[in-house]
Order: C-alpha cells, then structure tokens, then sequence
C-alpha cells in the first residue's frame, strides 16, 4: 500500500512537472512573438513571469539566454553609446545628459522630454518641441533624436550674430567673408586660471604644450604632467593613469611665439565635456560644444591655456590651432580638382569614424604605386593626418574632411601638394551595412561603400582605384583593399541581397491576403 502512494505521488509530481515546463514554454513563445510584434513591455512581462513562476524548467534557462541576447540588441540601437552617435549637437547634447542624470537617479529613463517630475526644464527647454523621444523599455534605453532642434538652435544663434553687426567681420582673404575675427580687445579678462595651482613654477614651454593630468574628485592633486606636441587626448575607461574617464581633467599651456600679425584658426572638438580657452589671461572660448573661431596673434610672445573637464566614460578631446584655412563645400573641391588633376590619375580613399591613437593621429602607409595619385580622407572626429610616403608616391592633391572641426594634414608632403579642406566627411569607412528588421520595420547602420563610390566619383571626376577604413585606427596601409571587378561584383550582389531582406521585411509587417496560403 506504501509503495502505491508514493507511486501516486510521483506521478503526481512528474505531471507537475510536465505543466510548468510545458506553461513556461508556451509563455516563452509569446514573449518571442510579442517581442518580434513590437510589444516590448508584454514581453518583458511573460519573461519575468516566467523568471518568477518557472525558474527551475529548462524553459526558463532559455528564456534567461533569449532575454538577454534581446536587451543587448535592443541596447545597440537604443543605449547611450547610440544616442550620442546621433546626436551630437548643443541642444541634443544638454537633453542626452538630463536623461542619463534620470538613469543615474532612477534607474529608468523617462517615459518623455516634458511632462511628470522627470522633465527636461534646461537652457533648451524651448526646441524640445523638435526633438524626437522614444522608450519602450525605459530601464534599458531610449531613441533620440534632436537634429531639428540642434538645426533651429544653430540657425538663432547665427540671425543673432549678424544682428550684431560687422565690426569685426573679415571681407578678404582665405576665412572667406563674413567670418569673424577676434582679437585680444574682445576677450574678457578670466579671474584665474588653472595654471596658478597645477603649474606654480610657471615653466612654460614655447612651441610646445606642458599637460597636467588631473582627477575631477581630486583636483588639486596632478596624476600626471608630460611635454606635447598637440592638445588632444583619446581613451576609454581608466586606460590613462588609471584616471576613469568621467572625473578626467586636463590642463595644457604653452606659448607661441609670432614675429608678425597673424591669424590663426582655433578648433575645439569634445564629446560630453566642457572646456575653456585662454589666450594671455583672457577667455577666447568656455562652453560644452565643438567650435572653430579666428584670432589675431600680434607679433610676440602668447600664453595659450586650455583647461578641461570630460563627463563622459570616453575621453576625446582636441584643440587644433591651424593656419588660416577655408573649410570648402564639395562644389569648390570638385572645381579645384578639375583644374590640377591628370587624366590618369589613380585614386584612394580612406575613411574612418575616429583615431584610436592618444593624440588622434592616424598614419597613412602609402603603398607603391605608378603615376600620379590623389587622396580623399574622411572622419566623423578630428583626425591628425600623418602621410608616411616610403615609396615617393607621386600625390599631387588630398582632400580631407570631418563632421567635426580641428583635422590637419602633416607628414611627407610636397611643396606642391594641392591640400583640400572639406567642410564636412566625404563618404562611410564600411563596405558593408550592418541590416536587421525588427517588427516589420528595416534598419541599416554604419553606410557601405556604394554611395561613398558614386560620392567620390562626383567630387573627383574618377572612379575609386584602393580603399582603407575602420571604425578606429591608429595606422592605415593605403590602400588596404583594391576596386576591381570582382570587388564591385561582390558589392552589387550584397546590395541585392540587402534589397531583398527589405522587402521580406515589409511583407513580414503587411502581408499579401491573396498570396499567403500559396496557390491553391
């Protein structure tokens, strides 16, 4: 009779058992569906009642593993390291930093820009109107979009400026005209600056740059100090001085020595920071964004200083003083490469979303190659160009462009070098496109090849011999890979198959009543 009931109760356990695998399954496949649908917070739901009721089937291991790998695509798109991809302007900047102080506090994002305790109330509280927000899973991210207010604030910004009249404006020579000019009689006097307590011996190299390395918690304490060349900094995380990234603080200062009046262009270019430029005691630039601005150096010696400060868990940062150089559009370039290039010139690009060196530098190895050639190089950040050319490779001109300010060109260079400054980046550092669809709706990131092809094409008047690019480089061979028919071959067939998964995506999302059951 024993054995009878503990029989029966092991039966009964085992069925038990069976249910809630069998449950937790069926949960799962509606977490899945849900998810693919769109309708995120339902299944976010069925995964953590299925965590909370199921834990111990095996149904519940793959949701865990489902779940997770779900998030981290969702993050990709929707994360932080996203948002400020996208978003790179003033008024996008201050919003990115008032969500995530959210995060910080909350642990959730916002579920908008302005209503509840949680709304934005800054300096840019009135473009929020054309900023773009969604979260659909406020605990782990969110999708901005605030190109239109960081236009609408651009565009105030410059009808106040030429309401204040030209007293300063350049109507000749390269700046190009319009663009102001300023000198020391329009700067403000700063009340300190950094160097009284970080440099008190007051030792200052000329032509050179003496860096302080600081810790934001720690300020008075210096980390690190070092001779430059250039004020830029490039890192991750704590891989500098064991300094983590977000209470990194730098000071630079040197001067600069000029034997007649000479104007130079000044370029910040910063992530999520705050910076400020100081010419002999006085303020030329404080702020959180990236700018170029003129000033007039009169003969003598000048104290330049640059403190800084990064809010950030990277780090990039660079202050570029250049030559008086005009940033040119693309129908200048193409005009001005129209007139100096050869019919039979050979032509490489290399493209690249940032340096991974310190000091932003990249070097271009040029390979061997015969007759005349011309480079085209593009960035999203500020790029210090370095042309290694071992071969006298015969490069008779180089464009160059970025998204933002501050790139510069150096390395084995002729005289004769026609050097061409874009006003913006040229063309994609990708081959290829990274796709996905997600509830009927297609997605590309990261450019391919195909339009920066046509692009360069347009700009030159040639077609693209050698390609170079990566996301982050510290040296490019040039160039990396060569464009022949089986190189363009392969590139069409991928765009075809791209195509092709747009539109199985689309019909994913509106199916063909007549057509779906097959013929019949």
């Amino acid at each position: 009779m024993r054995k009878i009931i503990l029989a029966a109760v092991l039966l009964s356990q085992l069925a038990g058992c069976s249910n809630s695998e069998e449950e937790a399954r069926t949960l799962l496949n509606h977490a899945i569906q849900d998810w693919d649908r769109g309708e995120l917070a339902s299944a976010v739901q069925a995964f953590d009642q299925i965590e909370e009721q199921y834990l111990h089937t095996a149904a519940a291991t793959d949701a865990l593993k489902e779940r997770a790998a779900r998030v981290d695509n969702y993050r990709l798109g929707f994360g932080p390291e996203a948002n400020q991809r996208r978003n790179q302007g003033m008024v996008s900047r201050d919003v990115l930093q008032h969500l995530e102080a959210v995060y910080q506090r909350s642990g959730r994002y916002p579920a908008g820009l302005s209503e509840g305790e949680d709304a934005y109330q800054g300096q840019f509280a009135a473009y929020l109107e054309r900023c773009s927000y969604q979260s659909r899973l406020p605990q782990y991210g969110y999708q901005l979009d605030c190109s239109k207010a960081d236009v609408a604030y651009q565009q105030e910004q410059m009808r106040n400026a030429r309401s204040v009249g030209g007293r300063h404006l350049r109507r000749s020579g390269d700046a190009g005209a319009g663009e102001a000019i300023k000198s020391a009689g329009d700067l403000l006097p700063a009340a300190s600056t950094w160097g009284s307590r970080l440099n008190p011996s007051g030792d200052i190299p000329t032509g050179q740059f003496q860096a302080f390395y600081i810790n934001t918690k720690q300020p008075q304490q210096v980390i690190a100090t070092e001779t430059v060349d250039n004020i830029a900094i490039n890192y991750v995380r704590d891989d500098f001085h064991g300094i983590e990234s977000g209470d990194f603080g730098g000071y630079w200062v040197g001067n600069l020595m000029f034997e007649e009046p000479t104007v130079k262009r000044i370029s910040v270019s910063q992530s999520w920071a705050k910076s400020r430029v100081l010419i002999d005691g006085r303020v030329l630039y404080e702020g959180g964004s990236d700018q170029s601005m003129l000033y007039r150096f009169e003969p003598g010696v000048h104290k330049l200083e640059v403190e800084y400060v990064n809010n950030w868990h990277t780090t990039e940062f660079n202050v570029d003083i250049g030559s008086e150089q005009t940033y040119l559009e693309v129908s200048e370039v193409r005009a001005r490469l129209g007139e100096a290039l050869p019919a039979d010139v050979t032509l490489y690009y290399a493209g690249v979303y940032e340096s991974s060196a310190q000091d932003l530098s990249i070097v271009l190895n040029l390979e061997r190659t015969e007759g005349p050639v011309a480079l085209v190089l593009s960035s999203y950040s500020p790029v210090r160009w370095y042309l290694s050319n071992p071969f006298g490779v015969d490069v008779r001109a180089v464009v160059y462009g970025a998204y933002k300010p501050g790139s510069r060109l150096d390395g084995d260079l002729p005289e004769s070098l026609l050097r061409l400054p874009a006003k913006s980046r040229i063309g994609s550092y990708r081959v290829r496109e990274d796709c996905s669809c997600t509830a009927g709706t297609f997605h590309c990131s990261g450019g391919s090849l195909g339009p920066t092809l046509s692009a360069l094409k347009g700009l030159t008047g040639v077609s693209l011999s050698g390609f170079s690019g990566s996301y982050s480089a510290s040296a490019l061979a040039v160039p990396a890979t060569r464009i022949d028919e089986a190189f363009l071959a392969q590139l069409a067939a991928d765009e075809a198959n791209i195509a092709s998964q747009r539109a199985a995506c689309k019909a994913e999302n509106d199916p063909d009543f007549e057509t779906l059951l097959g013929e019949p």
